[in-house]
């Protein structure tokens, strides 16, 4: 485990019990030299993955053609990533009409941006598309469902799942490691620390 960062600031603690307010005392068990203490705030457990969007078809075309497919698609994609809920909305410099299209979109997330570079070919009632994005979301709330999970699949020591609370709540990174780690006590009062990565297919946690 690396030494204490001091430029993080308070740090975020993240349990699977219910929400009860802050808790500046928290600390990892007397028995675990190896974890100083490191005050943080309770968050909710409710699992994130429930999305209030993406918004209907008719927002952007008739339900059913390409273009609409598509315009839904895109935001889905988003939120999958993201593993949170958010109001979704896209834009996209062409229409998905008909023959092979190259365009630019843009999803938003609440209030970030996602952009996408689409292909599609479109002929008759045959279509095939793709979109690559550079960047996902990262949302803590997602972060803290997942590490929670982990640190409960490992047995780890109750109330000991932790984060950087520099996280932001919701930002777009590029793809890849992020700034921001999470760690947990084992039973066997080791600590356990991970760097947060932003996927493609979601967050994952990386050897620190």
């Amino acid at each position: 485990m690396r030494p204490f960062r001091v430029s993080l600031g308070p740090l975020l603690l993240l349990a699977l019990a219910a929400c009860s307010g802050p808790d500046t005392t928290a600390t990892a068990p007397s028995s675990s030299p190896a974890a100083p203490p490191r005050p943080g705030l309770l968050v909710s457990s409710a699992h994130p993955y429930t999305a209030d969007g993406p918004a209907a078809p008719t927002d952007y075309g008739a339900p059913g053609t390409p273009h609409a497919k598509i315009m839904r698609e895109l935001q889905q994609q988003v939120l999958n990533q993201a593993g949170a809920p958010a109001h979704t909305s896209v834009t996209c410099d062409k229409k998905f009409i008909t023959g092979n299209v190259k365009a630019k979109c843009t999803v938003k997330f609440d209030d970030l941006a996602v952009p996408m570079d689409v292909t599609a070919s479109i002929a008759d009632r045959y279509l095939t598309w793709s979109a690559i994005a550079s960047v996902g979301v990262l949302s803590r709330t997602n972060v803290g469902w997942l590490w929670n999970s982990k640190a409960v699949n490992d047995n780890a020591r109750l109330g000991t799942a932790m984060c950087d609370a520099a996280m932001p709540d919701q930002a777009v990174f590029p793809f890849g490691t992020t700034p921001f780690f999470c760690w947990y006590t084992t039973a066997e009062g080791s600590v356990v620390e991970k760097q947060v990565s932003v996927g493609r297919r979601g967050i994952t946690f990386e050897k620190a």
